[in-house]
């Protein structure tokens, strides 16, 4: 395959990827609003709280392969079947540790309602474990498969939320929405998988593989775990320490609306970083295509922050009219985490690239320090709203912490670049490249 058609299928992958977060979005803010104000702040925060507890815990299931097994199946083609029966068996087991684990924690703290819902919304992790189809088809470079996967487990699962919201079903109906969204999904994807001639049967585990695996691994899960804590604690911690779970709804209902940008990363580095990994051979293209990567993203957070800052008030009113006053002022601050969201998705995914997956344990513990602290000390005195000044401010010191002592000369100097915005126009022009090159 020529350059141009490289770049050419780069492009359609990212275009599909762009097509399914965009659908999820919508669907999150049209059928996910809905929702929100069906149930109100106090079932709604159960809910969130659910989730985030099973949250923190799903790294005993992910074991951070995602990006380790893209990148395995890129490099080591001949061995798939072995990289994807290995990683799923890992992650199945894992599931099963995520159920059990999370489950008995909410036991030990929750009322017997609550508990249930984390129960249910735990499942969801188990169906995931099939997943890890969807790393093939990232290595391969047919985003295309997961798009519409997505987008049909989407159009389903909306379908049936309006349906319970019409017939007033009760809250626990849609805490089993998430196991039902996730088997949808693994449906989906083996339907797939074995449209494009591959069967699951030719999977098998190996030890060896799994030692592999786990060799570049155990950073990330250590650092995703941590991660995960100060990402999804805030719930947790806002209920502990207010003890109203009507606050964590609202608090819940606003960052809602601010995370709904954390698609553009997430799509955008999936469906371009194979193609930067691919130009490890040349150093040189593949800093300049990684900090080309990098502007788009921090100028795409820039004008999301700016444009809440206007909008902000506007945009809660009109999705959550007056049941949730206080999400538009918390809306407004947790909307600046975007910035280091953005860039520190994708310098996550380029030090996994240079196999540095210790320098992410740097970053994250540098961050559960400063949240620990902030927490503590911020959400008892700021309410809800110390929770997001704790969120954005660990978030932005975490990333300068590490950039200045990682490679500082080379970090910095991406970061720096990165932020020029002439870097937009270069894009522009590689993109027209790509156009005219089909």
């Amino acid at each position: 395959m020529d350059s141009s058609q490289t770049k050419n299928n780069y492009f359609k992958n990212s275009l599909w990827i762009l097509l399914e977060k965009v659908s999820r979005i919508i669907s999150g803010l049209l059928v996910g609003v809905l929702v929100a104000r069906y149930l109100g702040p106090s079932q709604f925060g159960a809910i969130s709280y659910a989730l985030n507890i099973v949250a923190i815990f799903t790294i005993f299931s992910t074991l951070g392969l995602d990006s380790i097994v893209v990148r395995e199946l890129i490099l080591r083609k001949e061995r798939t079947a072995e990289i994807l029966g290995t990683a799923f068996w890992l992650r199945f087991v894992g599931a099963i540790l995520v159920v059990i684990i999370s489950t008995f924690y909410s036991y030990l703290r929750d009322p017997v309602e609550r508990v249930f819902i984390v129960f249910l919304i735990s499942i969801s992790i188990v169906f995931q474990s099939l997943t890890v189809i969807d790393f093939y088809f990232q290595s391969i470079v047919k985003g295309k498969l997961t798009a519409i996967n997505q987008v049909i487990t989407l159009f389903i699962s909306a379908l049936v939320k309006i349906y319970f919201i019409v017939f007033n079903y009760e809250l626990i109906w849609f805490a089993g929405m998430a196991a039902f969204e996730a088997a949808l999904t693994m449906f989906n994807q083996f339907v797939f998988y074995k449209s494009e001639g591959q069967f699951i049967s030719k999977w098998f585990f190996s030890f060896k593989e799994a030692k592999v695996l786990f060799k570049y691994t155990w950073p990330i899960i250590i650092s995703s775990f941590i991660q995960m804590i100060y990402q999804k604690a805030d719930q947790i911690l806002i209920l502990r320490f207010l003890r109203d779970i009507d606050l964590v709804g609202q608090y819940a209902a606003a960052i809602r609306m601010s995370e709904a940008s954390y698609f553009i990363p997430v799509a955008i580095t999936a469906a371009v970083f194979p193609g930067i990994i691919n130009n490890r051979e040349n150093r040189k293209l593949q800093v300049k295509r990684f900090t080309q990567l990098c502007s788009l993203l921090i100028w795409s957070a820039i004008f999301i922050s700016l444009g809440v800052q206007v909008f902000g008030d506007w945009v809660i009113q009109f999705f959550y009219k007056e049941k949730y006053p206080l999400s538009a002022d918390v809306f407004k601050i947790h909307i600046w985490a975007t910035i280091p969201t953005f860039y520190g998705t994708a310098l996550g995914l380029w030090f996994l690239a240079e196999n540095k997956q210790r320098v992410i344990i740097l970053y994250q513990i540098v961050n559960i320090i400063a949240y620990t602290v902030m927490s503590f000390v911020l959400i008892p005195r700021f309410g809800i709203y110390g929770a997001a000044y704790t969120i954005v401010i660990t978030y932005y010191l975490g990333l300068i912490v590490t950039t200045a002592t990682y490679k500082p000369r080379e970090s910095l100097k991406i970061m720096f670049d990165a932020f020029n915005p002439l870097n937009l126009l270069d894009i522009v022009k590689y993109w027209k490249e790509s156009k005219t090159k089909k």
